[in-house]
């Protein structure tokens, strides 16, 4: 076990908090782990108050992750939850420069990787997987650069972690979360098979560029579907393909075409002369029409008062993708909340608009997202992880973006400018089909224990 303590660093909130500083411990644990406490105190570096501890096992996996919401202000609870803020980035400065010293310095095998993941903790278990994600890009897969004009200056493919409303994170309450990630095609399959690549629906946590969370909305639901269409196959269609094939096959083993034409065609001419005159008369009529380029059941009904019998069948044409529709009312309650819902509409607007290539040559696609209903009561499914007893999404495209300005019927801000209340919503659509072995085994226990897709 090795430990260091950062030199201080100050976080200036300007007005409305003023300046604080902090300073971070990081201790090597004996599974090659490592622990981080950070602390807020005086200008010298004097401890005053612990406000959040994190800790990584050996893999660089989050285990721990607490802020001490006795000690820790508001502001600061805020601030560890916004990757992007004054605080997260000092934690990761001062990680980073403890991380050299202790890494060649530590009896316990921890990496200076290791330790560099402890500086992504945030207090919240809801936006681990951001955590996570910065730790670990870029995204392996698909190169998006190879052969691909690069995107305008000021595309932006960094946003923030959102969370609303406050106090959100602390609930029980079940959430429905929006991480948002680069669009990546997909990959040619080679070998034994033929097709594309699927999507890795695990791969978001390392692909996540922000996230929204929200509470579950009403009126939420699903519908699977297939595409079937009636079909028609008479007995002339059923000849001339029975010829066909059978053709292509002799010719496949003999390399003989004219002997496997000959003998499909031969065997059809022997079942005419060897049926009953009425069943022959049809099939002569029905050969003859085609002949002559007119529609066979036409002339048949018109002739003898009777048509081919289609064989009429309900086939399988193709898969379907799921759309998905949510509607969310947004009442900021205070300033910082005013300032998350303004941030969430354009989290959705700005990622969902198409992406101009540098050259403006060509259009790139959107951002995508991955939607997960996260359940926060029993712990016996590990207490945030997926809602099993809801629905499961693929990766998604975010196709329609509406929000009404005005939701109570009447123009209304607070003194700032801010509505009092937003009316945002969202149209989704899968990027791929849903299949049957996509199902899995549920949780991992039975086969029969989550709804799943």
């Amino acid at each position: 076990m090795a430990s260091k303590t950062s030199k201080p660093n100050v976080v200036d909130r300007g007005t409305a908090g003023g300046k604080s500083y902090y300073v971070t411990d990081v201790t090597t644990l004996a599974n090659g782990g490592v622990m981080r406490e950070t602390y807020r105190t005086d200008e010298k570096g004097n401890k005053q108050a612990k406000i959040q501890t994190v800790k990584v096992d050996g893999s660089g996996k989050i285990t721990e992750d607490t802020v001490n919401t006795s000690t820790a202000t508001i502001a600061e609870q805020r601030d560890l939850k916004n990757p992007n803020s004054q605080l997260r980035n000092a934690i990761k400065k001062q990680v980073e420069d403890t991380a050299t010293d202790l890494a060649g310095n530590n009896i316990d095998g921890t990496t200076k990787e290791t330790i560099q993941k402890a500086s992504f903790g945030s207090g919240n278990d809801l936006i681990n997987d951001n955590q996570v994600a910065a730790a670990s890009k870029p995204a392996a897969g698909v190169d998006l650069t190879k052969g691909v004009d690069e995107s305008k200056d000021g595309t932006r493919t960094q946003f923030p972690t959102l969370i609303h409303p406050e106090g959100l994170a602390e609930s029980k309450q079940d959430v429905i979360r929006f991480d948002m990630m680069e669009y990546q095609p997909q990959k040619f399959l080679k070998g034994s098979q033929i097709g594309f690549t699927s999507r890795d629906p695990s791969q978001f946590r390392n692909r996540s560029i922000g996230s929204v969370t929200l509470p579950i909305p009403s009126g939420i639901s699903d519908q699977n579907s297939a595409e079937w269409g009636s079909n028609s196959m008479n007995a002339l269609d059923i000849a001339k393909a029975d010829i066909a094939l059978s053709t292509m096959q002799e010719t496949i083993d003999s390399g003989n075409v004219i002997k496997g034409f000959g003998d499909s065609a031969g065997n059809y001419l022997d079942f005419i002369r060897q049926n009953p005159a009425g069943l022959t008369k049809g099939i002569q009529y029905a050969f003859g029409a085609a002949a002559a380029g007119v529609e066979a059941n036409s002339l048949l009904s018109r002739t003898t008062g009777q048509v081919l019998n289609p064989n009429m069948e309900l086939l399988f044409k193709g898969p379907s993708l799921r759309p998905f529709q949510f509607k969310f009312t947004l009442a900021p309650r205070s300033k910082e909340e005013a300032l998350t819902v303004v941030s969430i509409i354009r989290f959705f607007k700005q990622g969902s608009a198409p992406i101009r290539s540098k050259s403006n040559l060509f259009l790139k696609t959107p951002h995508t997202f991955q939607l997960r209903y996260l359940h926060r009561g029993e712990k016996a499914d590990g207490g945030t992880g997926l809602h099993f007893k809801l629905n499961a999404f693929k990766e998604c495209a975010l196709q329609n973006v509406g929000v009404n300005y005005t939701p109570t019927g009447n123009y209304a801000t607070y003194q700032d400018g801010t509505m009092v209340s937003y009316e945002l919503t969202l149209g989704f659509s899968e990027l791929e089909p849903i299949f049957n072995d996509d199902y899995g085994m549920g949780n991992g226990k039975e086969a029969d224990d989550a709804i799943g897709f």
